[in-house]
């Protein structure tokens, strides 16, 4: 199927558009919103699936009304609950009418992360752009679409040439290789701070049980248990953590608008990631606590007391 632009290989170009009914704004006030030219079958090529109305068909020619798809956001955007199939829009400088004949999915064609509140498809026939887009559905493997196509071509115009031929998963990992390799970095700057933190807190609350060594000694003189100690060094090496836990959930649920950008279709509140996060930081700062304090709860009373 032939088509001017594809979601996320070409930015579509942008047309400005509003409703005939009213006060018509001025052009200079008019909203625009990418536009696209397709053949009947695209739709179903490309995977978009048909909401309403009907997709174009052989009828939709250069000498017969003008016919316009929109986007399921766009319907929303402009009508509301309204039905827009069959009603008029005013597109381009030139305010041409066309009249809406059916409503299709969104599709994030410019950006992933970038949601467009209104898409427009028109028939190929009824617009001339001089460069195309050929979109092919198969399970084959993509060398062998790409000759079936040259093949088809050549016996159409030996002129004509295919440039540039991909596969949407290539295309959809050019969009995605930035934000990939953000998380990437963000994945490793994590991993370190998470062991500078934990290396932290180990040494820490190592260094606290080698000066309160002669007061462990003191304690279990006077009858302290393995266990009393262990809860003594390790109560007081996670009172902090558990204090940056707080403050971190805290920072996080307020800086949470800041990384939404870079999310996709996922909440950057969501209770199960703070949780899973908090609970990993936590089991970390408690290994690290519970080294010294074992080490601390072995000490011999004697001993102890003699290193003072």
């Amino acid at each position: 199927m032939l088509s001017s632009t594809f979601p996320l290989f070409s930015g579509p170009s942008v047309t400005l558009y509003t409703r005939p009914e009213g006060n018509v704004p001025p052009v200079a006030e008019r909203k625009g919103a990418p536009s696209n030219d397709v053949m009947p079958g695209w739709f179903r090529a490309a995977g978009i699936p048909l909401i309403a109305g009907r997709d174009f068909n052989e009828q939709d020619v250069m000498d017969h009304p003008n016919v316009i798809i929109i986007s399921k956001a766009g319907a929303k955007t402009v009508f509301g609950d309204e039905n827009p199939i069959g009603k008029t829009l005013l597109i381009t400088n030139g305010s041409v009418p066309v009249e809406i004949v059916g409503v299709v999915g969104d599709v994030r064609s410019v950006q992933l992360n970038q949601a467009n509140n209104m898409e427009f498809y028109r028939p190929f026939a009824q617009e001339s752009w001089p460069f195309l887009k050929i979109v092919v559905r198969s399970p084959l493997p993509p060398e062998t679409i790409t000759r079936s196509v040259k093949t088809a071509l050549r016996g159409i115009d030996p002129s004509l040439a295919l440039i540039w031929p991909q596969p949407f998963s290539e295309i959809l990992a050019e969009a995605l290789g930035q934000a990939k390799l953000m998380m990437v970095l963000l994945g490793v700057f994590a991993g370190v701070a998470l062991l500078l933190a934990t290396v932290g807190i180990y040494g820490a609350v190592a260094y606290t049980v080698e000066q309160r060594t002669s007061e462990i000694g003191v304690r279990m003189a006077l009858g302290a248990q393995t266990m009393d100690v262990l809860r003594l060094v390790m109560g007081q090496g996670m009172k902090p953590v558990i204090f940056g836990l707080v403050a971190g959930l805290a920072a996080a649920l307020g800086l949470g608008k800041l990384v939404a950008a870079q999310l996709y279709q996922t909440s950057p509140y969501n209770p199960i990631l703070l949780t899973t996060t908090a609970t990993v930081l936590a089991m970390a700062a408690l290994l690290a606590c519970l080294f010294p304090a074992r080490r601390a709860s072995q000490l011999n009373p004697v001993e102890a007391l003699r290193a003072e």
